[in-house]
């Protein structure tokens, strides 16, 4: 099976190409608010390399979220044309999940106006409701997950930047959520009431 993997929420631009459960090319960099403009071109370059048809792809692995308003929605728009025109299966995994993969780990995402996006994940399961919460709270939150190691955007909480391999980890997170059945009525995971405002 050939499936495409792509986030385009937060930080990085990542897109990746598997083929039997197995990475055949990746591409993971910090997207800097450019994942709009780049992310179906560097998608399209990946296909051609790979002598791949985009409609010989069969599933989309994207994150929906929470995250950036635009990048959140820059894979989905993506996602949901090629399944207009495709047989292409859709597949949406928490932008939070995905940083953890099948990890044990406590996620964190840049929320700003001294704010976080927070998931504590373990074995591809979820142990709290992803979250939004102030900076100022994350140590003593944290101390409920003493062994959990944080990975994301460590620096803002004071944690050191662990490398993860982004598309690996929400390859992996997709194994533990079904594929979308109604792919027109998905939507970006929004935890911010402002952005969730912006849809009304």
């Amino acid at each position: 099976m050939k499936a495409i993997v792509m986030d385009t929420s937060n930080t990085y631009l990542v897109i990746a190409l598997y083929e039997n459960d197995k990475c055949i090319d990746k591409y993971q960099e910090n997207g800097n608010k450019r994942q709009s403009e780049y992310a179906l071109t560097y998608l399209n370059e990946m296909l051609i390399k790979n002598n791949i048809d985009m409609l010989d792809v069969e599933q989309m692995i994207i994150t929906i979220g929470p995250g950036s308003y635009t990048g959140q929605r820059v894979a989905l728009t993506i996602a949901k044309t090629l399944a207009t025109i495709s047989k292409i299966k859709i597949k949406a995994v928490s932008s939070l999940h995905g940083y953890a993969g099948k990890n044990k780990a406590i996620s964190v995402i840049d929320a700003r106006s001294n704010k976080i996006f927070v998931g504590v994940y373990d074995n591809n399961h979820s142990i709290i409701e992803d979250q939004i919460m102030l900076i100022d709270d994350f140590e003593t939150f944290k101390q409920q997950y003493s062994d959990y190691p944080v990975i994301g955007d460590n620096e803002i909480v004071g944690y050191d930047k662990i490398e993860i391999d982004l598309s690996e980890n929400i390859y992996q997170a997709a194994k533990s959520v079904d594929f979308i059945i109604d792919v027109d009525s998905l939507v970006p995971h929004y935890l911010k009431d402002v952005e969730a405002k912006k849809l009304c």
